[in-house]
């Protein structure tokens, strides 16, 4: 018997038993992937880690610009059940019909709470010296919205449609900003022009 390794599926915790040419544990084993998605696993999941609730339809549009045909689709429906079983992902309701998964990473909140740690008062030599003090600032609302429509713009390449836009107004994730869409757009252009103006300078 062969030496164990972990699972090639990196959200996976399970052990690899076997011959070299077996690559997953008995868990996933017979999960078929369509190449498309066996490929993108990491870039699945670092979307997933970075949006709050998603739906396979948003991965689909903002990943594989809406190409991925029913067989794809229902690959990555398994992808993401393994995910669920593996405490990678966790459903969160429905959303025009289709499941919503969350992140298990993403249980943070956005807003980092300002926090000190102070060391306990005991009585300690003078040469002892007291532990430091972090302070993590609090990041604004505009902040974390800015974050998200950069990310937009760097996912786009600095060029979408009026589908695009539609799509990113009603993100539950935006629409909770409470902002105008002219100031989105005004943002959004900001940013564009600033994707642009870096990569130009490249």
């Amino acid at each position: 018997m062969g030496r164990k390794r972990t699972c090639e599926l990196p959200f996976c915790h399970g052990v690899v038993e076997g011959t070299k040419n077996k690559r997953r544990c008995d868990n996933d084993r017979n999960i078929h992937l369509h190449q498309i998605i066996s490929k993108s696993v990491r870039r699945i999941m670092r979307y997933l880690e970075n949006h709050g609730e998603v739906t396979a339809n948003d991965v689909n549009h903002d990943l594989f610009k809406g190409e991925l045909d029913k067989n794809e689709k229902g690959s990555m429906y398994r992808l993401f059940q393994a995910m669920v079983r593996e405490n990678y992902l966790v459903e969160c309701g429905k959303k025009d019909g289709l499941k919503v998964y969350c992140c298990t990473k993403n249980n943070k909140p956005e807003n980092i709470e300002e926090k000190e740690e102070v060391p306990e008062v005991e009585e300690q030599p003078q040469e002892s010296q007291p532990a430091p003090i972090v302070i993590e600032r609090r990041l604004s609302p505009e902040e974390i919205l800015l974050g998200k429509l950069r990310e937009f713009v760097h996912m786009k390449s600095g060029q979408w449609n009026h589908e695009d836009w539609v799509w990113l107004l009603n993100r539950p994730d935006i629409r909770e900003f409470g902002m105008s869409e002219n100031d989105i757009g005004r943002l959004l252009e900001e940013e564009k022009a600033r994707y642009w103006l870096q990569r130009n300078n490249y």
